[in-house]
């Protein structure tokens, strides 16, 4: 749970690592190269095992790529790195060297940060990794350096967070709510805060497993007309859902410049698919997707949520997988408006009748069976009066 939650502490300011040749001027850059490789790699791979294939040659050559995305990486925050990219680079670097056990070299990476020029946010992330390699002084040195920085609200709440959870700093992170809270100017902010302790007290250990639900469900009644209330609302449902019900309601803009909105599909079936490029699961799903669409027709329609923080990789992407789907991205990952209504924190497709009303929750594509039942599911959705 801890290696978890530091993990994706790290990965919440950090989009996904990834690969690739020529020299990158910044860390995005790099990193959507890194995934451009990480792809090709799997797909290789998975072609490989279809076909039969050694799979410890696979895992060889994952060894390898990882190998030189270090190196890389490397480079870059001792060479060209500018601006924050000199710490977040080193973050990542860290995080990488630790995916390949060397903890003394993640520890050196974790050093080069300046405590005095990184924000507060990556030194708070930065101190949860100081804190798992048992490096308490410096962990101390990066919370309090942390706390004693502005930063943007988001930042400050996100800091909160890791204060709370994997710091185990919780009166500190009370101490940030808290002020946030005195400090905010409307109901629209004072819900935004809210919402943010509740998604905190969610991953408390020290918590019953509901703390962060009866949060939800405070910040719901007390400010139903806020953006953040409604959304505290869905998800409380979200988690309640049933064949039967009523689907949550989402309209987002989707990548080309399109629109997808769940009500104005009524008198179709539709295929509402949260997903990751990242996930080895997808090709199979955009397979079975396609033979549904080619099927049935205008009687169905699909939309893609994006689970991806990175919007230009996914972009990048759509067409070497055949993601020709629309597709919803922004680059907020499990914070993007239709994925928090519905409680989606990882993939899972979900169909919805014509009437509006869910069919089928919670499935995917990752097994001969799984895909059978995805596929039965929709067709009976749409041969239902």
């Amino acid at each position: 749970m801890l290696g978890r939650m530091i993990r994706a502490a790290a990965l919440s300011l950090l989009p996904l690592l990834a690969a690739a040749l020529p020299a990158q001027k910044t860390l995005a850059e790099l990193q959507q190269r890194f995934v451009k490789e990480s792809q090709a790699l799997d797909a290789a791979a998975d072609q490989r095992q279809r076909d039969g294939g050694d799979a410890s040659s696979a895992r060889e050559q994952r060894d390898a790529l990882l190998a030189r995305h270090t190196e890389e990486l490397r480079a870059f925050v001792t060479g060209v790195a500018a601006g924050d990219d000199r710490w977040n680079g080193r973050l990542m670097l860290a995080d990488l060297l630790l995916a390949r056990r060397d903890r003394e070299a993640a520890t050196a990476a974790l050093r080069g940060i300046d405590s005095k020029e990184a924000p507060a946010l990556l030194l708070a992330t930065a101190a949860t990794m100081a804190q798992h390699l048992g490096l308490k002084p410096l962990r101390d040195e990066w919370v309090a350096a942390a706390r004693g920085k502005d930063a943007p609200l988001a930042d400050r709440l996100a800091m909160a967070r890791l204060l709370m959870t994997v710091l185990r700093e919780i009166p500190a992170g009370d101490e940030v709510f808290a002020k946030a809270l005195a400090a905010a100017g409307d109901d629209e902010q004072r819900a935004f805060v809210r919402w943010h302790k509740a998604d905190a007290l969610r991953d408390r250990e020290d918590l019953p497993e509901n703390a962060g639900f009866e949060e939800l469900d405070k910040l719901a009644r007390d400010l139903p007309k806020t953006y953040w209330g409604g959304v505290a609302m869905d998800r409380l449902r979200a988690t309640q859902l049933v064949r039967g019900d009523a689907a949550i309601d989402f309209r987002a803009p989707t990548l080309g410049g399109g629109e997808f909105a769940l009500a104005d599909c009524r008198g179709k079936v539709v295929v509402v698919a949260f997903l990751s490029v990242g996930d080895r699961d997808l090709p199979q799903l955009l397979a079975l997707v396609r033979e549904l669409r080619a099927r049935h027709g205008d009687r169905l329609a699909v939309c893609g949520i994006s689970l991806d923080r990175d919007a230009a990789t996914v972009a990048a992407a759509r067409q070497p997988l055949g993601l020709d789907l629309p597709l919803v991205c922004d680059g907020k990952g499990t914070q993007t408006d239709a994925a928090l209504r519905w409680f989606a924190e990882g993939p899972a497709v979900h169909v919805i009748d014509r009437a509006g009303k869910v069919a089928a929750l919670g499935l995917h594509a990752g097994t001969e069976d799984a895909r059978a039942e995805l596929a039965a599911a929709v067709d009976a959705a749409v041969k239902a009066p």
